[in-house]
């Protein structure tokens, strides 16, 4: 009798040492195969230059994902000792990217992105000789391109991701304000460091 209270005591407890293994091994699956749907993103360089911007990436497919991009941007330097500027800039972007790594899923990895813009600059020069006052406040919209990469943190630094991304950013002036009839085509390069969940 002892005997068999044994066997069915070792069979019990190896079961359940196997299930734990397999509810382990699971577990583990779940972090390799894990992906996060939202980012929230700051851009330091920016920053050095007066511009404080935060971004929003929304993953709606296994390739594909929204992004949101807000700047503000205050008095920037005086280059001209004759002329001293005053500055306020609002900029906001929405656009669709699509990932391309194979093996990987949205948000990581290679991708490229086409979105719509909008700016609000609002510039008063003053001529420091003459003290004649120039104020120029325009309206743009446009349209950008972009392509980059993004990394996702999943062990060390869990949660972190960063990315570099550049393109170009075509813009006019509506008339609204001022200058209508104003076209431009920048150069975009950024760094971004973000959050996951």
């Amino acid at each position: 009798m002892k005997k068999i209270g044994w066997s069915i005591l070792i069979g019990l407890l190896t079961i359940v040492s196997l299930n734990a293994q397999e509810t382990v091994n699971d577990n583990e699956k779940e972090e390799i195969t894990f992906m996060p749907k939202h980012i929230i993103k700051i851009f330091p360089l920016s920053a050095l230059v007066g511009e404080i911007g935060i971004g929003y990436e929304r993953v709606i497919k296994p390739k594909t994902s929204l992004n949101f991009v807000l700047f503000q941007a205050f008095d920037g330097p005086d280059f001209d000792n004759s002329i001293s500027e005053r500055r306020y800039q609002l900029f906001f972007e929405t656009g669709i990217r699509r990932y391309l790594s194979k093996r990987k899923k949205a948000p990581e990895g290679w991708f490229v992105s086409g979105g719509l813009l909008t700016e609000y600059n609002y510039n008063k020069l003053k001529n420091k000789t003459n003290n004649q006052i120039t104020d120029i406040e325009r309206l743009w919209v446009g349209a950008s391109v972009r392509t980059g990469y993004q990394w996702i943190f999943k062990k060390a630094l869990k949660g972190m991701s960063t990315e570099i991304v550049g393109g170009l950013d075509y813009r006019t002036a509506t008339g609204i304000f001022d200058g209508g009839n104003v076209h431009e085509i920048n150069v975009n390069i950024n760094f971004t460091i973000g959050y996951s969940w």
